[in-house]
């Protein structure tokens, strides 16, 4: 089942989808979610199909930016639904503002847009998944037991276009050999390719967050990639990381 087809004007309620038994919250901790997007009925139709989940809360809705910052200082949610073209400013930059004042928020953009530079750019703010909006309700379940997990999640639609670039660039590429990394290297590469901020790959590795920035400079100039992305493109690419 596609969107935005909206639930809101429908005569039967939306498939319910289960959650998976990995599911890191329970009944008497629901996970929060804000919704961004300006168009009520599809946010209706949101709302509805995420209240069939008993572990989800979807805690606020915001039509435009500046309504899902300031609703996202002041209800603190677990994850925020983004969309990307929004009336008053671009959901990037929004995601960018939040994730600079809040980096414990997870967020994933749920746009019909999924241009290869509008990707690239989320992924290397902190964005924790990427979905179209013609995904259907089992997918979007799943993109956040995922991403709730700590892991990152394109859709298949966003990740076939990495991987045929991929592909493209190792037949037409003939580059030399990448440095050997060492195991700390690919530690660090993994979490980065995960979708891990720079406090949470802190924390994992048991290091100061300057003492991360440090390692990820180093490892951009020691792969010769000049972004995020290409760092995430790498470790797929090396079989380091899975998307």
């Amino acid at each position: 089942m596609g969107w935005p087809g909206s639930y809101a004007n429908a005569s039967t309620k939306p498939p319910r989808a289960a959650l998976p038994d990995a599911w890191p919250y329970c009944s008497h901790m629901k996970l929060r979610i804000l919704l961004v997007d300006d168009h009520a009925v599809l946010r209706s139709g949101l709302r509805q199909a995420l209240s069939q989940q008993p572990s989800i809360e979807v805690v606020g809705e915001a039509p435009t930016g500046s309504q899902a910052m300031a609703l996202a200082a002041e209800l603190h949610p677990d994850l925020i639904l983004m969309d990307i073209h929004l009336p008053d400013m671009n959901g990037i930059e929004v995601s960018r503002h939040i994730l600079n004042g809040q980096p414990g928020i997870k967020i994933i953009v749920f746009s019909s847009d999924t241009v290869r530079t509008l990707v690239d750019e989320a992924l290397q703010i902190g964005v924790c998944g990427y979905l179209p909006k013609s995904s259907s309700v089992e997918e979007l379940i799943m993109a956040i037991e995922s991403v709730m997990a700590g892991k990152l999640y394109l859709s298949p639609e966003v990740s076939g276009d990495i991987l045929a670039d991929y592909r493209k660039s190792l037949r037409s590429d003939a580059q030399p050999l990448k440095p050997l990394l060492s195991e700390r290297e690919k530690h660090l590469l993994r979490l980065i390719a995960e979708g891990r901020r720079n406090k949470e790959i802190s924390a994992e590795l048991g290091v100061s967050i300057k003492s991360v920035e440090a390692y990820r400079s180093r490892l951009m100039k020691k792969l010769g990639c000049s972004s995020s992305a290409e760092l995430v493109r790498y470790a797929v690419r090396q079989g380091i990381a899975e998307l």
